[in-house]
C-alpha cells in the first residue's frame, strides 16, 4: 500500500472513531480520544499511525457503556461498527467501508441514563431543590403584605399623615413584582438559572436590610420597589421543575412549589401583626432578611444549574476545546449574534403572550381569580376588627382558613394531576398538557361558592367561623387554579416555559397590584354581600375559559400563533 493509500485510509478510520466518539458523548469527559500521528516506518518513511484506538475499543466495549450510545435509524449499532474499524487497523482487512453518522455527528446532546441530565438526578437531590425554592418562594411572597399590619406604626415613626404613603408601602413592592419576571425569567434562559437567581437573592438581602434600616418614608419605599425587583423566584420555579421532573412526577413538585407562593402572603400578616406589636416594625424586615440570607447559603451549596440548554452548551464548548471540532454544537445552539439573542430573549415572554391563544386565555383567567383571592386577603384583617372586634394580632389568625383551603388544594392536585398523566401513559394515550386541567370547573364552582359565603356571613356578622371556612373555599379554588393552569403552561412550552410563566406572572402581579383598590369602594357601595355576589357571578361567567382551554386545548396549540412555543416542544422532543 502506497504512503498516500495509508493516509487516506487511516484518515478515513479517525473520521470514524470520531463519528463514534460523538455516540459515546455521555461519557465524553473520560473518553480516549483517537487521533493520528506520524511514525517511522522500516521502508515508508514516516506514516500515520492511529494512536489510543486500542484503548478506545477496550472502553467502548465495556459493559458499563451500554445505555452510552445514542441509537438512530441513520447509522449501524456502535459495536458492530467498533469490531469493523479494529479489523481494518490491525490490518486483518481493507474495509473503508465504514460509513459515519452524517446526520448528527457534531451534535451534542444527552444519551439514556446521563448522569449530567437533571431528569437523571437522584431523587433526594430533586426533592431537595423543590424544597428549597419553594422555601425561597414562600419566603419572597411572604414579603409582599407583610408591611400591611405595620403600616401605621411605619407612618407614626416616621411623623407622616399621608394616607398615600400607606397605600404605596404595599403596593410599590407589587410594582416591581411586574417588571421582575420580563427581565429575570429570560435571563435564566440565556446564561442558566443558578447565577440569575443567586444573584437576585443577594440583591433581595440587601434590599430588605435597606427598608429595615430606612431613615425616612420615602427611603423605605424606594427600597419597597427595589425588593420587588428582586424576587426572581416566582416566575423561575416553575421552570426548575420542570427541568427536575418527567410529565408523570411533575405534578406534585409543581403542588409544593406553586403552595409556597401562595401561602407566603397569607402567613404573611399573621406573622407581622404578632411581631409588629412585640418587637417593633423593624423586625417585621429583619426576620426576612435574616430567613434570605440562610437560604441564600443553602442556594449556593445545594442549587447546581438545571437547565439544560445551557449545561449542554457548556458541554459543547469543553468538548471543542478538548477535541479542537469547532462545529460541535449543544442540540439548541443558533448561530445568533449575541445582540439578537438578548433582544429574541428580552422580548420573548410577551411575543409568547400575544401569540399564543392558550397562553393569552390561561393568564386572563389565573389573573382574575389571583385579582379576586387579594381582594379577599385585603378585606379579611378590617372586616374581622371591624365586625368581630379582632385584636390587631388576633385578625391574623383569620387568615387560617384561607391558608387551609391552599394547603388541601395543594394536596389534591398533588395526587391527582399525575395520577391523570400516568394513567394516560399505562392506556399507551399520547400525552397531552390539557390532561392537567380536569381540576378548574370544581375550582371555579369553589371558589365562586366561598366569595358567596364570605360576603353574606360577614355582611350579617353569622358566627366567624362560617366566614372562615368561606375563605377556605376560595383558597382552595386559587390552589386547584393555580397549580393546574402553571403545570399546563410549563408542558405547554418546552424550553421556554420560563418566559410563558414570566408573562403570565406580569399580568397576575398587574392585576394583583390594582384589583384590590377597587375592593373598598365596590364593598362601600353594594355591601359585603352584594359586593361578594358580584365577584362570585363574574367567576361563574368566565367559567367557559377553562372549558374551552380543556375542550380546544390542543386545537389551539395547533395554530400559527403557537408555532414559538411549539418550537421549542419540537426542539425538545427531538
Amino acid at each position: 500500500m502506497s504512503k498516500e493509500e495509508n493516509n487516506v485510509k487511516f484518515a478515513h478510520i479517525e473520521h470514524c472513531l470520531d463519528t463514534l466518539r460523538q455516540d459515546l458523548m455521555c461519557k465524553a469527559d473520560d473518553t480516549p480520544m483517537p487521533s493520528l500521528e506520524l511514525i517511522n516506518a522500516a521502508g515508508e518513511g514516516q506514516v500515520l499511525k492511529c494512536k489510543n484506538f486500542d484503548k478506545l475499543v477496550a472502553w467502548a466495549k465495556h459493559p458499563d457503556r451500554d445505555a452510552c450510545y445514542k441509537r438512530g435509524n441513520d447509522y449501524e449499532p456502535p459495536l458492530h461498527s467498533i469490531d469493523r474499524m479494529e479489523m481494518s487497523v490491525l490490518g486483518q482487512s481493507q474495509e473503508n467501508n465504514i460509513t459515519p453518522r452524517n446526520v448528527t455527528r457534531d451534535v451534542v446532546d444527552f444519551c439514556d441514563n446521563d448522569p449530567t441530565n437533571p431528569l437523571n438526578w437522584p431523587k433526594r437531590w430533586k426533592w431537595s431543590i423543590v424544597i428549597l425554592m419553594a422555601c425561597l418562594s414562600a419566603e419572597l411572597q411572604l414579603c409582599t403584605i407583610i408591611a400591611v399590619p405595620v403600616s401605621l406604626p411605619i407612618l407614626a415613626d416616621f411623623h407622616s399623615t399621608n394616607v398615600l404613603y400607606r397605600t404605596l408601602i404595599v403596593s410599590i413592592w407589587e410594582l416591581g413584582e411586574i417588571v421582575s419576571p420580563l427581565f429575570w425569567g429570560p435571563l435564566s434562559e440565556l446564561y442558566g438559572r443558578r447565577w440569575v437567581l443567586n444573584i437576585a437573592n443577594l440583591l433581595f438581602v440587601v434590599f430588605l436590610a435597606g427598608t429595615a434600616l430606612s431613615t425616612n418614608i420615602q427611603m423605605l419605599i424606594a427600597f419597597r420597589f427595589l425588593t420587588g425587583l428582586a424576587t426572581a423566584c416566582s416566575p423561575i420555579g416553575p421552570g426548575i421543575v420542570k427541568d427536575l421532573f418527567q410529565e408523570e412526577y411533575r405534578g406534585r413538585a409543581m403542588s409544593v412549589m406553586s403552595l409556597a407562593g401562595v401561602l407566603g402572603p397569607v402567613i404573611g400578616p399573621i406573622i407581622a401583626s404578632y411581631l409588629g406589636e412585640r418587637a417593633g416594625w423593624r423586625w417585621v424586615f429583619w426576620l426576612p432578611t435574616i430567613i434570605s440570607s440562610v437560604l441564600g447559603v443553602l442556594l449556593l451549596i445545594i442549587y447546581r444549574e438545571t437547565y439544560k440548554v445551557i449545561i449542554l452548551e457548556r458541554k459543547a464548548k469543553k468538548l471543542r476545546r478538548e477535541t479542537d471540532n469547532p462545529e460541535l454544537r449543544s442540540r439548541y445552539e443558533r448561530d445568533e449574534t449575541l445582540s439578537h439573542k438578548l433582544f429574541s430573549t428580552s422580548v420573548r415572554p410577551l411575543t409568547l403572550l400575544f401569540r399564543s391563544t392558550i397562553l393569552l386565555l390561561s393568564t386572563i383567567y389565573l389573573s382574575i381569580v389571583y385579582g379576586y383571592t387579594y381582594i379577599t386577603m385585603t378585606t379579611i384583617a378590617p372586616v374581622f376588627q371591624e365586625r368581630y372586634r379582632f385584636s390587631e394580632g388576633a385578625s391574623g389568625l383569620a387568615f387560617l382558613g384561607l391558608c387551609l383551603g391552599l394547603g388541601f388544594g395543594a394536596l389534591l392536585c398533588s395526587f391527582l394531576l399525575d395520577r391523570y398523566t400516568q394513567r394516560a401513559k399505562t392506556r399507551s394515550e399520547v400525552f397531552a398538557p390539557a390532561q392537567r386541567l380536569p381540576l378548574l370547573l370544581p375550582a371555579c364552582l369553589l371558589m365562586s361558592s366561598g366569595l358567596f359565603i364570605f360576603g353574606w356571613t360577614v355582611q350579617y356578622r353569622i358566627q366567624f367561623v362560617v366566614p372562615i371556612l368561606g375563605t377556605a373555599l376560595v383558597g382552595l379554588g386559587l390552589a386547584a387554579t393555580s397549580i393546574s393552569l402553571q403545570t399546563y403552561i410549563v408542558d405547554s412550552f418546552g424550553i421556554y416555559a420560563v418566559s410563558a410563566i414570566s408573562a403570565m406572572m406580569v399580568v397576575r402581579n398587574t392585576t394583583a397590584a390594582f384589583l384590590p383598590l377597587a375592593g373598598p369602594p365596590l364593598f362601600d357601595a353594594l355591601g359585603y354581600h352584594w359586593g361578594g355576589t358580584l365577584l362570585g357571578c363574574v367567576v361563574l361567567v368566565l367559567s367557559p375559559l377553562p372549558l374551552l382551554l380543556i375542550k380546544c386545548g390542543e386545537r389551539l396549540r395547533a395554530r400559527r400563533g403557537f408555532q414559538y412555543g411549539d418550537h421549542a416542544r419540537e426542539i425538545e422532543d427531538s
